[in-house]
């Protein structure tokens, strides 16, 4: 039986050849870039000129990746150690659950610095990136516990 002659990835300038559907790079950003228009701007999510004063500010204090000591590793981003899940608890409309997102938000105790590369692991094995299953709440402490 003949086999269908491959085409030219859909996306524009690609030129991998593919059965059918997207190249896997450009498959990849498409799945990606619908969990980008779901989860809100960075306005949205709380990220606005408050939290990059106060970001600065606590860089500043917190220069070095706390998970790549002992060597000195420049940290470039403030982690949420527990996602406050802003932009969710915004949609729901439910006050007490922005009250809580808000206080989990701010409060600098929930705040650790990280270098780009341990954020993005930390991040990918919370939110299922990298072909990961997304980790639950119940999951986090049974991964702490064990």
């Amino acid at each position: 039986m003949p086999y269908r002659a491959k085409r030219p990835c859909p996306h524009p300038g690609c030129h991998a050849l593919v059965d059918s559907g997207w190249c896997a790079e450009h498959q990849r950003k498409r799945d990606h870039s619908a969990y980008d228009s779901q989860r809100g701007t960075a306005s949205e999510r709380g990220y606005n000129a408050r939290w990059q004063k106060a970001r600065a500010t606590y860089l500043r204090s917190h220069p070095c990746c706390v998970r790549c000591k002992p060597r000195d590793v420049p940290a470039a981003v403030v982690d949420h150690i527990k996602p406050h899940k802003m932009h969710e608890a915004l949609i729901s409309g439910d006050d007490d659950l922005i009250a809580f997102a808000q206080s989990l938000f701010w409060d600098t105790s929930n705040w650790q610095a990280l270098c780009k590369r341990c954020h993005d692991r930390k991040t990918a094995k919370e939110d299922g990136g990298f072909g990961r299953s997304r980790v639950r709440e119940t999951d986090k402490g049974a991964e702490a516990h064990g």
